[in-house]
């Protein structure tokens, strides 16, 4: 199994903090607590808002729009992901890392805790089930993988039968990172997203 890539989930550190602050600008300077003092000076929520909107609003805005999206995607397309197999991934994540408790600090570093991180999972194997069933991996194109690459795989070379699953997950990888942003952009015209910040739009890619 790849090494799984965590930065995705490193987003929730600061999505609360976000959300909550979020209320804030509308708001104004009206209702602003002091958050910390440095001298004379005062820093306000405020503040801290639009300095984390700068920095990470966009990136945070794409997270909560997609979570939204491909959970309404998935109930029109009737596909779920089931807890046996969240766990499955959860078990192999934790196997690369090493120990429950070293897994458990990990997780603690980037501010998240389990619960967290299966609410996560859940959103982003969906996502990637939402991408198979758009890109599904054909046999002429398993044929066609084993044909190009068997004298790398060994000699004699297996036969394909005993590599069809690999290749199939090689092929699926591919496919997924290949074709997100055009599933992407076809998902948000499908359900017609508009932004009424334009400032925490997503540049295309």
């Amino acid at each position: 199994m790849k090494k799984f890539d965590i930065s995705i989930l490193s987003v929730s550190i600061l999505l609360l903090g976000l959300v909550v602050l979020g209320v804030y600008e509308s708001w104004g300077k009206k209702s602003d607590p002091v958050l910390a003092k440095a001298g004379d000076t005062e820093i306000t929520q405020y503040e801290l808002y639009n300095e984390m909107k700068g920095l990470y609003g966009k990136q945070i805005m794409n997270e909560l729009v997609a979570q939204s999206l491909i959970i309404q995607e998935a109930k029109q397309q009737n596909i779920t992901v089931s807890k046996e197999e969240i766990d499955k991934e959860l078990a192999a994540m934790q196997q690369q890392i090493g120990s429950e408790e070293a897994f458990l600090d990990y997780l603690n570093s980037m501010g998240m805790d389990k619960v967290k991180l299966t609410e996560k999972m859940q959103v982003l194997m969906t996502r990637d089930k939402l991408l198979d069933q758009a890109f599904p991996i054909t046999d002429e194109q398993i044929q066609a993988y084993y044909d190009q690459n068997k004298d790398q795989m060994g000699s004699p070379a297996p036969a394909l039968e005993q590599v069809k699953d690999q290749i199939k997950m090689i092929l699926t990888d591919s496919s997924r990172a290949e074709n997100y942003d055009k599933w992407w952009t076809e998902l948000q015209e499908k359900h017609h997203v508009k932004y009424a910040d334009p400032t925490l739009k997503a540049d295309k890619s």
